[in-house]
């Protein structure tokens, strides 16, 4: 049996691999790959910028690289101590072992949980899903917060859809997508403000404070208790740093900076004092506890996924996907990569 692959071979270049099988060691276990969700954190790979920096990912520190960790499939073998999982069980998880844009893929049982049946199995990107989850539990909202959120693409929708089971004062989204924009107002987004048209500070200030706060001569004492930046650029995490509630511990989330811009909001650390708080998934209290809340919320409703991926490819167009994902065209807020389309259990195939 042959699994194949998608790897990097060279900037902005994929390629298909065969390999054989690999024996499974004792606590492994092949799932064939259903679908594999396109994740923006990889971007910066694609185009070449992780190879031979130090501290990078072995994914991503030289070529050829492994892409694609957002899996969900099905379970074909298993290795000899695993008791967990068998042939024909549903899963999902955070697997980083090889590429996730593969026929199969091979790693712990330990990184996997189950899927409900109940759930169309490629609804079920594990790895977004718990990192939705571990960011706004990483958040602790309170009864009554105001929660602004930098950026409008498939995790801050995540994010959002998250916050609507909270009683908060008000959800304030920002983004550069009118059609995105309107989805976040359908999940429970408060105010959502086109960016590039309206300046999302001046608007949350006088939301916070109403028209007759007086802006050139008082010091502004009113601000957000959670600011999530999204957006993974400096500007828009000054923009959050600038939002938070002064000197009160207002939290500024960072799920989404992994970028290599200068970090330059001192004098936001200074004047406003919010509490920085790196929630990517490797800062998970327990990833395996956060999928099985992800699957919870999925089962229940609560990520409206049928509306967030919005682009279906084949293996051999990886590159073409990851492209459409830069640009942000079309309509795109979340592409899978579906290495055999008839298996899909859900419409998403006609996309």
């Amino acid at each position: 049996m042959k699994i194949t692959q998608v790897l990097l071979v060279e900037q902005n270049r994929m390629e298909l691999v065969d390999k054989d099988v690999p024996s499974l060691l004792n606590s492994d276990v092949l799932v064939e790959v259903i679908a594999c969700g396109i994740c923006s954190s990889e971007n910066p790979v694609y185009q070449g910028k992780t190879q031979n920096v130090p501290g990078v990912s072995f994914r991503y520190s030289k070529f050829p690289c492994f892409m694609g960790h957002e899996i969900v499939g099905i379970v074909t073998d298993v290795g000899k101590d695993v008791k967990c999982l068998k042939p024909g069980d549903r899963v999902t998880g955070v697997a980083y072992r090889e590429s996730g844009f593969a026929t199969h893929i091979i790693d712990s049982h330990e990184v996997f949980v189950k899927v409900p049946l109940n759930i169309p199995l490629e609804y079920a990107l594990g790895e977004p899903l718990m990192a939705a989850v571990n960011i706004v539990r990483m958040s602790e909202p309170d009864f009554g917060d105001f929660i602004f959120i930098c950026g409008d693409g498939f995790m801050a929708l995540l994010t959002i859809a998250c916050l609507q089971l909270y009683p908060l004062k008000s959800v304030v989204v920002s983004g550069h997508h009118d059609e995105r924009l309107k989805i976040a107002k359908n999940l429970g987004a408060s105010i959502a403000i086109n960016a590039l048209h309206e300046d999302p500070y001046w608007i949350i200030r006088e939301h916070l404070d109403g028209q007759h706060h007086d802006s050139q001569n008082t010091r502004w004492l009113g601000g957000v208790d959670i600011a999530f930046e999204f957006a993974g650029a400096m500007s828009a995490l000054q923009l959050c740093a600038s939002l938070c509630k002064p000197k009160k511990r207002a939290k500024l989330m960072m799920p989404s900076f992994y970028g290599t811009d200068p970090f330059s909001i001192g004098h936001y650390l200074m004047n406003r004092a919010p509490t920085l708080i790196a929630c990517h998934p490797a800062h998970s209290r327990n990833i395996n506890d956060d999928l099985r809340r992800a699957m919870w919320a999925l089962e229940n409703g609560i990520f409206p996924m049928e509306k967030l991926i919005t682009h279906v490819f084949r293996l051999d167009q990886v590159a073409e996907a990851i492209e459409m994902g830069i640009d942000r065209g079309d309509g795109y807020i979340k592409g899978i990569v579906v290495p055999d389309p008839a298996k899909l259990e859900s419409d998403l195939s006609t996309k």
